[in-house]
């Protein structure tokens, strides 16, 4: 997953500001997710734990609230069809937002034992969830790239 990450900003760095951010954050939480799951003889703590959280929730609002609108505009102003673009890749982001979401809610604090003992098997569903996630983000930001491509803004004079 990281390796993939690697390569995507090489592509899009620079084209668009709230892309650019939004690069970046996922790479952050990528590199807190495996420092999350790297210790497997002792849990992580509450703070770590918590601040993961609140990044992960930051982490996927940003698809929704920049970047799907975002590629929705650059699309409509391609006379696109923004509509396969939401059809298409919009319904399965917004069910990983649910799982992070509830990932968010669970392992928020106050948090019990038994909550804790689920935490490995729940980070490595969020891991995969992460990547189809990404996955789904980068065909997005494809999309955007393309359209920028095939419809530049005039240059100024």
């Amino acid at each position: 997953m990281l390796s993939h990450m690697e390569h995507t900003p090489t592509h899009f760095l620079g084209q668009h500001q709230a892309l650019d951010a939004f690069l970046e954050a996922r790479k952050k939480l990528l590199i807190d997710y495996i420092a999350l799951t790297r210790n497997k003889k002792t849990l992580p703590t509450p703070e770590a734990l918590s601040e993961f959280c609140s990044q992960l929730v930051d982490y996927v609002s940003a698809v929704h609230f920049e970047i799907y609108d975002y590629a929705l505009a650059a699309y409509q102003t391609t006379q696109g069809n923004a509509r396969v673009l939401a059809e298409r890749i919009y319904p399965r982001l917004k069910e990983s937002t649910v799982v992070a979401l509830d990932f968010h809610d669970k392992y928020t604090p106050p948090l019990d034992e038994a909550t804790l003992m689920e935490l490995d098997n729940d980070l490595c569903a969020l891991g995969e969830m992460l990547a189809v996630r990404f996955n789904l983000e980068d065909r997005l930001v494809l999309a955007i790239s393309l359209l920028n491509y095939l419809n530049p803004e005039p240059a100024d004079s």
